[in-house]
């Protein structure tokens, strides 16, 4: 175990439903989705008017939604869950497996990159669904203000929806100064600059979003300047579509379509190069939604219904938490397994259970037995009588079955047990009935959630899919593995008992005999509070740990702050932790090795956003024998409350089978491969690299070690989310974001488990696999001058976005958007004799930034160039084409600038001045026309402007 870290996680399966942190499973039969839950945030003041106006909102977005889907889908069931800081009513019935990280849709304070927007957080591509929606209280609560900005309600719930459900994007374009922006213009091959636009029906008109006159084209990039805006006529439209681009216009009632027989007015626009056709390779919203459950092979078709208006439940959570830890003491856990258990138990129960929660133990082997009853944690006393309870030894057989009636029974003992949580923990297959297939049904009627964890990989098949069933967490900790199983109870805690602990730090070593191991770890200002130090051993002589403060306080035996049981060491801190580097060195005062387990805490300073990472594993299951190629994608989001941290170092750790050796994976927010948007504090990146049939254990760690991290802070919000009616709302020029560096920090946590079958013998053959496709195409600019276009795009790895550089990349172009879009390979290559910057053949590393400047073969009136590009590896996979960009080569004058200041001019002064004459000097480097004059006494260093 020598030299094992484990760190913090989130890993999602390709087009699955993540299993960790996952959202709360919305149903769909017969048209009508149930089981939707909004949930409102402990500390969003009580308003009951915020219940009121969700229920008008859903009841109007579901008649809308009914519309928009062609009478496939309404709301049906729409699920409340009030913050237990409200007042208690009859009317609120008690939750079960319902909590805020779960829900479909929050009410929160505002994200400050959105501030009262609506939107969805994606971080998946195509057709994979969103985590969750979000809403203020100001915008559902005040509705004048919100109609006033975003239009009808109802019809804005529907956009969001078709984030959240669908996975569809949208289709306007929109900036983002952190890198991921999608433009607002571009140049159609067969009617010219035309705005971004679902369907292209769509009226109105282009203007400066600051000066309210009309736009001047950008020479450089051949379309309107930056600051042009497209504004709708909101009386004069005729278009019908599209919900996914400005669902706020009275006649749009769908979703954009490419059926050439359905109605013109929402027909998709794919040649528009928005977010949506880039992600999904220029399919309609409606081609994305067939695919989907939902609608595949027909399912729900159109269907007449007297009522489109949901029913409503209000569901309120329990004041407490109440979790029974159900520990196998079979005779399988004999000897190092039930010590370890019993170590890390103690340690959970002593150090992560707050004081307030419930805690009960229940033992099992061949039958079960209540070891202590659930009771609130009120005092060191109750504490110390329950880790008496935590089993030593084991023998006998292994009824899982047993151990969940008996939870059960534990949590009925308090009261109703909805909401309870059991903690399963074995490391064998069921050997005596009742099975847990006996127990779901009680579990799911009686609203139990249940967490497992297997501690072997011979552990029972069956208890990922209990976990999800249940809407619990499934875990994996190898023989022997502490870190993985401490985490495993943390993470439990964490996630239903609304803990506010942070992990720092998680690691094992092995110190051999008479040796000491030094190690340091940073404590940022946004931690400090309860800061607790562990160090545990299962055998031989007691360590020696010898801790530094940042201000050169030692910390030893002896000190106050140093406490020793039979087999922890604990320093914990008093008041706030001193921000810095902490150091600690620990001795093993014995002759034979030792192995010693880690763990650092801390809690938030009061009124102080932590930064905190998160896990997900999307799948507990994946099959690699069938024909598609099969991946995970890993994600782990690093944030500051609701707004990102950039510039970590975040790597996830697999413990993969059949031996337990851990695979490294750094993780990437580049927008490129796995990882759908630039700098949004997700870091993501494939994985694939299987070596056996089995559990694969996840862990995350992100730090700051070398300094580079940002903290994104926002001084006037953007437009991004549900596009406003006006788009001058939430202009940016760029002044309004800006990043502060972060102290050194570090943050761990537990990713969960999944499990892989048909790996093939020996492990993948990576030679199979392309590398991905390329997403962020953009056109950086265009000189008429040269003939030149400069693409560039983010470059990806030889195997998805794994290993090194891809060998090689095809540029291909055309006149016409569609013989590109159609027919990739037929249409013309750019050579090497056209690159005049950049190389074909030498992609730089994965991740790093891609340029080209590229000589075309015409330039003038009407003349419009389309471009994509794929990458390929030596093996010649090549990845799916690009998104299509387009460049224009006409001649673009430079602007009128003096033209329109001079009439602004004339009316700032009241009609008294204006500019008569305006001298333009060219440089004699440039092109020699006749209508250039002599410059005579005119130079530059002269100029007036410059």
């Amino acid at each position: 175990m020598a030299g094992k870290h484990c760190l913090l996680l989130l890993a999602l399966v390709w087009c699955s439903h993540a299993v960790f942190n996952r959202p709360y499973e919305i149903k769909l039969q017969n048209n009508e989705y149930t089981d939707v839950l909004v949930a409102i945030h402990k500390d969003i003041p009580e308003d009951p008017r915020i219940i009121d106006r969700l229920k008008e909102i859903f009841t109007e977005a579901s008649q809308h939604l009914y519309v928009a889907t062609n009478n496939r889908t309404y709301i049906k069931e729409v699920k409340i869950l009030i913050p237990n800081t409200w007042s208690k009513t009859s009317e609120y019935l008690p939750a079960g497996t319902e909590t805020f990280e779960r829900a479909n849709i929050r009410v929160d304070v505002p994200n400050p990159l959105y501030e009262d927007n609506p939107y969805v957080q994606q971080k998946g591509g195509c057709g994979e669904a969103g985590d969750y929606m979000h809403l203020t209280p100001k915008y559902v609560v005040d509705k004048e203000y919100g109609e006033y900005n975003w239009g009808s309600y109802g019809k804005t719930i529907v956009h969001e929806w078709a984030h959240l459900r669908w996975g569809l994007f949208d289709e306007y374009g929109f900036d983002d100064p952190l890198g991921g922006s999608y433009p607002h213009f571009y140049v159609s091959t067969s009617m010219g600059i035309q705005p971004v636009r679902c369907s292209a029906y769509t009226a109105g008109a282009s203007q400066h979003a600051v000066t309210g006159n009309r736009c001047q084209v950008d020479p450089a990039t051949g379309l309107p300047e930056d600051d042009c805006r497209f504004y709708p006529h909101f009386s004069e439209n005729r278009a019908t579509g599209s919900y996914m681009f400005m669902q706020f216009l009275a006649t749009v009632t769908s979703f954009c379509h490419s059926d050439p027989e359905g109605d013109p007015l929402s027909y998709h626009n794919r040649e528009a190069p928005n977010k949506h056709n880039s992600v999904c390779g220029g399919q309609s919203a409606w081609d994305v939604m067939n695919k989907h459950e939902d609608f595949a092979g027909g399912a729900n078709p159109p269907r007449a219904v007297n009522s489109t208006d949901p029913n409503f439940i209000l569901l309120q959570k329990s004041d407490f938490f109440r979790i029974v830890l159900v520990l196998d003491v079979s005779g399988s856990m004999d000897g190092e397994p039930i010590l370890l258990l019993s170590q890390v138990a103690t340690r959970f129960i002593r150090n992560t259970v707050s004081f307030g929660s419930s805690v009960g133990v229940v033992t099992f082997s061949s039958t079960a037995s209540i070891r202590h009853p659930v009771v609130s944690v009120n005092s060191d006393a109750v504490r110390n009588d329950l880790i008496a309870a935590i089993p030593t030894s084991a023998r006998g057989g292994t009824c899982i079955g047993c151990g969940l009636r008996k939870g059960i029974e534990a949590l009925e003992a308090t009261g109703p047990p909805q909401g309870g949580v059991i903690l399963l923990i074995t490391d064998g297959e069921e050997t005596d009935s009742p099975h847990i297939s006996d127990v779901i049904p009680e579990l799911l009627r009686k609203e139990i959630i249940v967490d497992t964890v297997a501690i072997s990989q011979n552990a029972d098949a069956k208890l990922e899919s209990l976990a999800e069933e249940t809407g619990g967490l499934s875990f994996f900790s190898g023989n022997g593995d502490s870190i993985a199983l401490d985490n495993a109870f943390t993470a439990t805690f964490e996630e239903t008992g609304e803990s506010t602990g942070v992990n720092l730090l998680s690691e094992e070593q092995t110190i051999s005999g008479r040796q000491t191991y030094a190690n340091h770890l940073y404590v940022d200002n946004s931690v400090g509070e309860n800061t607790t130090f562990s160090f545990s051993w299962l055998d031989g002589l007691r360590p020696t740990v010898r801790m530094v403060t940042p201000l050169d306080l030692v910390i030893t035996e002896g000190h106050s702050m140093y406490d020793v049981t039979s087999d922890t060491i604990t320093i914990e801190i008093p008041a706030t932790a001193t921000p810095g580097k902490w150091t600690y060195n620990i001795t093993n005062n014995g002759p034979d090795n030792q192995d010693i387990t880690i763990i650092a805490t801390s809690n938030p300073v009061k009124d102080n956003e932590p930064i905190k990472v998160t896990a997900q594993v999307s799948t507990v299951s994946l099959d690699y024998s069938s024909s598609q190629l099969a991946a995970q994608k890993i994600y782990a989001p690093v944030r500051r409350g609701y707004l990102p941290v950039i510039g970590a170092v975040v790597k996830v750790l697999i413990t993969k089978p059949p031996d337990g050796q851990v695979e490294e994976i750094t993780l990437l927010d580049n927008g490129a491969g796995a990882d759908a948007v630039k700098n949004d504090g997700i870091y993501s990146r494939y994985f694939f690299n299987f070596t056996a049939d089995g559990r694969y254990g996840v862990s995350v760690m992100a730090d700051n070690t070398k300094g580079e991290a940002e903290y994104i802070v926002i001084n006037r919000a953007r437009s991004n989310g549900a596009l406003p009616m006006n788009p001058g709302t939430g202009y940016i020029n760029g002044g309004n974001v800006h990043r502060e560096p972060l102290e050194q920090f570090q943050r761990m946590t537990t990713g969960g488990v999944f499990e892989v079958q048909g790996v093939p013998s020996g492990g993948v053959n990576t030679d199979m696999l392309p590398p991905s496709r390329v997403d962020d195409l953009k056109v950086m600019e265009v000189s008429y001058a040269s003939s030149s276009v400069m693409l560039s795009w983010t470059a990806l790895g030889d195997d998805f976005d794994q290993g090194g550089p891809a060998h090689y990349f095809e540029v291909r172009y055309g006149r016409h958007f569609g013989q590109l879009a159609d027919n990739f390979h037929g249409s013309a290559s750019i050579n090497h004799s056209q690159v005049l910057q950049g190389s074909l053949t030498s992609p730089p590393e994965p991740g790093s930034a891609q340029t080209i400047v590229i000589l075309v073969p015409d330039r003038g009136d009407n003349v419009t160039f389309v471009f994509a590009v794929r990458m390929c590896d030596e093996a010649d996979n090549c990845g799916d084409p690009s998104n299509i960009v387009s460049a224009n080569l006409e001649y673009i004058p430079e602007p009128e600038i003096f033209t329109e200041a001079s009439r602004d001019l004339y009316v700032a002064t009241n009609n008294r001045t204006f500019f008569k004459e305006v001298k333009i000097l060219i440089p004699n480097t440039w092109t020699k026309k006749p209508e250039y004059l002599p410059a005579g006494t005119k130079t530059f260093e002269r100029a007036n402007v410059r």
